[in-house]
């Protein structure tokens, strides 16, 4: 048992080490340098009060990306801190719910084990890398976000835990926790608001104590979700996008994002193959009879089967905003948060199973063994490691098929094949001809077309010098505009994102 511990550390040790060390290789992109211009230009106050007047309510991750940002301070050299940065505190969250539930079950070094295999399934899956860790802006209007989630998490049950003295406290902390996401992307907002509702109309149906706090908290929770909804900055920016929406779609279209997305997830095996490994090891907890564990030994099995059925409706109310808004599935990067909301679900699941049939005699005899027999082991390790290196898609459009690797393998080839040293080469160059520039206007080297690092490039610069990303980039280093390619212009993009194509 002692060995397969080490083998797990290990391999969770090797799965994060590229994607540590590509932080050190990031640079900002798209938005990033249009977010520090314009909180250069507005204040604090003046940026924050045209955001949301102009284009979002989203309080919290408004002032991350305004404040929290390298560029903000004008330390460009320091962007890989918040990439580093976005992971250390999804692995804090994380270590911080495991340690909640499991109590003094676990030593540290098993809480940080589970914690990081949790962070490198995330990785190993997510659906864009570069979107979500090193792109500033979407790792604070999604990964931090979504990190909070796993926290405000981990506060509810030390809120459901602790003594009635101790509950105002952990309450507190629970609304704040909340408050900032629901201020911070309607992905996981939506969901949120439903999970503290469902609580208090089935505490209040009980006639529990908590029935009057947690209904007083939803009510503070839904204030503060219309607070930021009904930001004139959203309507705004519908106004901007205009997509007519079919209400079949509307109603269909979430659903079909979420067998999409559960396909996606759960075809690669691997998973599926960590939760098989890991079975021994999180029946013992069942048994242990653990504090957090043990609030669902009272619930009939009928009970739990129907909160897990919930819990799994949770994703079509994630999907719901996108298709609200453009009529199509969520982009990646948000794909990215409601995943790593699914793995903790998805354990959580297993957990609740293994209390269900907890008394039947396989899993009596699990408990008793505290392993797997060593061919049934063998097996299992075998199926984790197929499907770890063979070729599985995060995107499972026709088109991508046998494409591309999981994103470790990727991580590792943008690493050592030197195609991110060259990207971070090729950038510092083209920042010190922007630094040195003597004329207002200045045409930068493009990077190359092939050897692109796909884990760290999100959005580089146009050819059209017109661009406002352009225009935006070339302020920040105090020009007027700048563009790759010759001539100056070229077609223009879209002024917005669209959702998703695959």
């Amino acid at each position: 048992m002692r060995n397969q511990q080490r083998l797990a550390g290990l391999l969770v040790f090797l799965m994060l080490l590229p994607f540590v060390v590509l932080c050190y290789y990031s640079h900002p992109g798209a938005d990033d340098f249009t977010d520090a211009v314009q909180r250069q230009a507005f204040g604090f106050w003046g940026i924050q009060r045209d955001l949301y007047l102009n284009l979002t309510g989203r309080l919290f991750t408004s002032v991350l990306l305004m404040e929290a940002s390298p560029l903000t301070s004008h330390h460009l050299s320091w962007y890989g801190m918040a990439p580093a940065g976005a992971l250390l505190l999804l692995g804090a969250s994380l270590y911080w719910l495991v340690s909640v539930l499991v109590g003094p079950a676990w030593r540290w070094p098993a809480r940080l084990l589970a914690a990081g295999l949790l962070l490198a399934l995330w990785l190993l899956q997510n659906p864009s890398i570069a979107e979500s860790v090193y792109w500033f802006n979407g790792l604070a209007v999604y990964t931090v976000p979504t990190a909070v989630l796993v926290g405000w998490l981990a506060a509810l049950v030390r809120y459901w835990l602790a003594a009635p003295t101790a509950r105002p406290v952990w309450l507190t902390l629970v609304a704040a926790l909340g408050t900032c996401v629901l201020w911070s992307n309607e992905i996981v907002a939506l969901p949120l608001m439903a999970v503290i509702a469902g609580l208090a109309l089935w505490q209040w149906w009980r006639g529990s104590p908590r029935r009057t706090a947690l209904l007083a908290l939803t009510t503070w929770y839904a204030l503060a979700l219309a607070v930021s909804l009904l930001a004139p900055g959203n309507m705004a920016r519908a106004d901007l996008i205009a997509v007519e929406v079919p209400p079949l779609v509307l109603l269909l279209g979430p659903v079909g994002a979420s067998v999409y997305m559960l396909l996606n997830w759960l075809s690669s095996g691997v998973l599926l193959a960590t939760t098989a490994i890991a079975l021994p090891v999180l029946a013992r907890l069942v048994a242990a009879g653990l504090p957090a564990l043990r609030l669902l030994h009272t619930l009939r099995p009928r009970q739990l089967l129907l909160a897990l059925g919930l819990l799994l409706a949770l994703l079509p109310l994630a999907a719901l905003p996108s298709y609200w808004a453009t009529a199509g599935l969520m982009p990646p990067r948000a794909r990215a948060s409601v995943y790593l909301v699914f793995l903790v679900g998805w354990f959580a699941a297993v957990l609740v199973a293994l209390v269900v049939t907890r008394r039947q005699a396989w899993q009596q005899q699990l408990v008793a063994r505290r392993a797997w027999p060593r061919l049934a082991s063998g097996l299992l390790w075998g199926w984790f490691l197929i499907s770890f290196f063979s070729d599985h898609n995060v995107r499972v459009a026709h088109r991508d098929l046998g494409r591309e690797s999981n994103n470790v393998v990727l991580a590792y080839r943008d690493w050592l094949s030197g195609s991110a040293a060259r990207y971070n080469e090729a950038l510092q160059t083209r920042y010190q001809l922007l630094r040195t520039a003597s004329t207002q206007s200045l045409q930068v080297p493009a990077l190359p077309l092939t050897g692109r690092p796909p884990m760290l490039l999100y959005h580089d610069l146009t050819t059209d010098s017109t661009f406002g990303l352009n225009q935006d980039y070339a302020r920040y280093f105090g020009l007027r505009t700048a563009w790759t390619g010759p001539g100056g212009r070229g077609r223009p993009p879209r002024s917005y994102q669209a959702s998703a194509d695959d």
